[in-house]
């Protein structure tokens, strides 16, 4: 007997708890195809598509990845009010990809996991990278659309980066000799004006990419002998973030994030002697050599470097697409450094307009945000066209680009948050505030 109908692939995962293994399920595809037993040996599960591109793949129930919550098309359809839409069936499925769930053997049960100690080490070991993305060749286009949907008017600069990225892994990967494995890769720094989404766009890649990423703040690191951390700390976090599977952490993505506050601007302080320290050390890290911690061997010839950073007043405008190696060497970065960096993207300046269109279509804008928040407190929310303009233009004059709307949208909100709480109103309408009005009108419950 079969049917056709869409499951959950599950794969089985560990972490350890109080010295002691506690094993785990995670939710990490879903699936259309066939399910169906034979002479009652168990049931078996043929992935039709699937949202990741598991594709033509038998899975049973014994299997280290296995399949659970079956639906047929047929109860589906019954169940929204018998339309059948098997994109909206799958969206259904996708919104619980990343669930955890312990199983029991004795009834065949899957349930969700209470224990709170349980909970916060699976937060951590997801935290490390997420390894539910399928390598295959469609990756690329999901996470380019995945992470659009957070960044905004920066799509040029997000297809730079992942295919940057997708090819310095390509390259390793392959049979090429190391000498020419070192030219083709290439290592990345991205620049321009604050609050434009640099840190923002690897945090999402890091967050749905198999390869182990760390996102370091280069202020925290010195030279050695100084106060400060040391480059090889940075190998470490990679090494733990891969599960301290070295082979993995050696391909993995170093990020350095305000990479510009590395620059040499005065020659008598202690602060510049570690800091062209940091960028010396860097040199040798950047062309590819073995580092020591503890009893560990970390060769960085295969590794993906990010440099991110502001570099704030080397140019007199917001465009930063004229900025030469010159400039970033009087700017207080080493000639011989900025050469390691092949690969530049520049971040678009944004715009009022470009503010709004944020403020309205980000995932994580404080707007969208804030709509959950009212919606889970059955709280009906609105707002009007002048009262988007008027957030836009507060943050607009802060100058920190996307990062100061939640700063503006919280504070115009903030007054009206202790009514909503105490429970005595029912809707909230944002407006443009005057001298004699409030940024929002309150509404009742009956």
């Amino acid at each position: 007997m079969s049917e056709v109908g869409i499951a959950y692939i599950l794969e089985k995962k560990e972490c350890t708890i109080d010295g002691s293994q506690r094993a785990y399920y995670e939710i990490v595809d879903c699936a259309c195809g066939f399910k169906f037993s034979f002479r009652n040996t168990g049931y078996k599960f043929i992935c039709l598509s699937s949202h990741l591109g598991l594709i033509n793949t038998t899975i049973t129930p014994n299997s280290i990845t296995a399949v659970a919550g079956f639906k047929s098309f047929k109860d589906l359809t019954a169940e929204n009010g018998n339309s059948f839409d098997i994109d909206t069936f799958m969206e259904q499925y996708c919104s619980h990809i990343g669930e955890c769930f312990t199983h029991n053997a004795l009834n065949d049960k899957f349930s969700a996991i209470s224990d709170e100690k349980f909970i916060n080490c699976i937060k951590r070991k997801k935290k490390d990278f997420d390894d539910t993305i399928l390598n295959n060749d469609t990756d690329i286009s999901q996470m380019y659309a995945k992470i659009k949907k957070t960044i905004i008017s920066q799509d040029e600069q997000i297809m730079q980066i992942l295919t940057t990225l997708f090819k310095n892994q390509k390259v390793i990967s392959s049979s090429l000799p190391t000498d020419i494995i070192g030219k083709l890769k290439e290592n990345l720094i991205v620049y321009g004006p604050t609050g434009t989404g640099k840190t923002e766009i690897l945090k999402r890649i890091s967050s749905i990419y198999k390869i182990p990423i760390v996102i370091e703040d280069a202020t925290s690191f010195s030279e050695t002998g100084y106060v400060g951390r040391e480059i090889t700390s940075m190998l470490e976090d990679l090494y733990l973030a891969a599960s301290k599977n070295m082979e993995l952490a050696e391909r993995g993505i170093l990020v350095m994030d305000e990479f510009d506050k590395l620059a040499e601007k005065n020659n008598s302080s202690h602060d510049h002697v570690s800091r062209i320290g940091v960028q010396r050390s860097l040199l040798k890290l950047l062309d590819g050599s073995t580092f020591y911690f503890g009893d560990q061997k970390f060769d960085t010839s295969k590794l993906s470097v990010v440099a991110l950073g502001a570099f704030s007043k080397i140019t007199n405008s917001d465009d930063y697409s004229k900025i030469t190696t010159e400039d970033f060497v009087n700017y207080g970065i080493m000639r011989e450094l900025m050469g390691r960096f092949s690969k530049r993207v520049v971040m678009n300046p944004l715009s009022k307009d470009d503010i709004k269109k944020i403020l309205i279509e980000s995932d994580f804008s404080p707007l969208n945000t804030y709509r959950l928040l009212f919606e889970s407190m059955n709280i009906s929310f609105s707002y009007d066209e002048d009262f988007l303009d008027y957030i836009a233009e507060k943050a607009t004059a802060l100058n920190s680009g996307a990062r100061s709307l939640k700063t503006v949208f919280d504070d115009t909100i903030s007054s009206a948050m202790f009514r909503i709480f105490a429970g005595e109103y029912s809707a909230i309408n944002l407006i443009r505030p005057t001298d004699e009005e409030r940024s929002y009108v309150l509404t009742k419950k009956r």
